[in-house]
Formats: structure tokens, sequence, C-alpha cells
């Protein structure tokens, strides 16, 4: 059986997930788990799972909102020093 096609929307979120990922240092089931309450959210995503609007703009929210407290966090680190 060929691998289920993921629609475009699910795809940039996908790499967007990556992208946070990669940057912050945190493991796929937390980001679930935090982001969504479903350590699963990631995979089930992969395997085919539409989201709602409602759920990508969730995730989207929680990602802005991480980085920009890792990034003022940052801000006053640097001014302290």
């Amino acid at each position: 059986m060929a691998p289920r096609k993921l629609h475009p929307e699910v795809q940039l979120l996908l790499a967007d997930i990556a992208n946070y990922l990669s940057r912050s240092g945190m493991d796929r089931t937390t980001f679930g788990r935090q982001a969504m309450h479903d350590g699963n959210f990631i995979p089930r995503l992969e395997a085919g799972r539409q989201p709602t609007f409602k759920t990508i703009a969730r995730v989207r929210a929680y990602i802005n909102r991480k980085t920009k407290a890792v990034h003022q966090i940052t801000q006053r680190r640097n001014h302290v020093a």
C-alpha cells in the first residue's frame, strides 16, 4: 500500500513543528503532550490524520508562545551579562 499523501497544510504544519523541535531540542512526544495533551500527536499527523483549523491554530500559537518566551529569556540574559 502506498504512503498516504498529506494535505499541504499538514505538511507545512509538520515542517514548522520539526523546525521548532530542532531549535528547542524538545522531543516529539513532549511537544505533543504539551501542545495538544497527546503524546502521539505528531505520529498521528504523519499517518494522515487531518487536524481541524482550530487544532492547527492551537499548535501554531503554542510554538509562537514558546518561541517568544525563549527569546525574552535570551534577551534578559544578554542584558545582564
